[in-house]
């Protein structure tokens, strides 16, 4: 006569349940640990490339800004250093004229991002003219 009861209950299979699920979670945590310095890499290469983001984005805005500016007005605009400490990430802009001819100006802008050393600083030269005495001016991008 053949055995009825459902299989779990069986006395000769008893405790193998609890092994497999041991076993598993041993395997399941090798692989979560294996994993994980991958994870750590792909965060740090996150963060650095958002770093990255707003770096061009503060050298864009500085540019724009520079550019919209009419040109006879260039020598008074705050030429030096400046920290910006805000969050997401805080930065250096510095900003440098030199003056090329009477009708060309040359600026440097360098954004210096502070708190992550992955990240170099990144410099823009700006080339504005004068055109033609009327006082309006250009601004290219070597």
């Amino acid at each position: 006569m053949t055995d009825q009861r459902p299989r779990y209950l069986r006395q000769e299979e008893a405790g193998y349940l609890l092994v497999e699920i041991i076993v598993s979670m041993l395997v399941t945590s090798i692989v979560v640990l294996a994993l994980s310095p991958m994870m750590v890499r792909i965060s740090r290469t996150a963060s650095t490339s958002s770093t990255a983001v707003y770096e061009a984005a503060a050298i864009s805005g500085e540019v724009s800004r520079l550019s919209a500016l009419p040109y006879d007005s260039l020598a008074t605009v705050g030429v030096g250093c400046v920290t910006v400490s805000t969050p997401p990430q805080p930065y250096q802009r510095c900003t440098t004229i030199n003056n090329i001819s009477a009708k060309v100006q040359q600026l440097i802008i360098v954004v210096t991002p502070s708190g992550n050393t992955l990240l170099r600083p990144d410099t823009v030269n700006l080339i504005r003219t004068k055109t033609g005495g009327t006082g309006v001016s250009g601004g290219t991008f070597p």
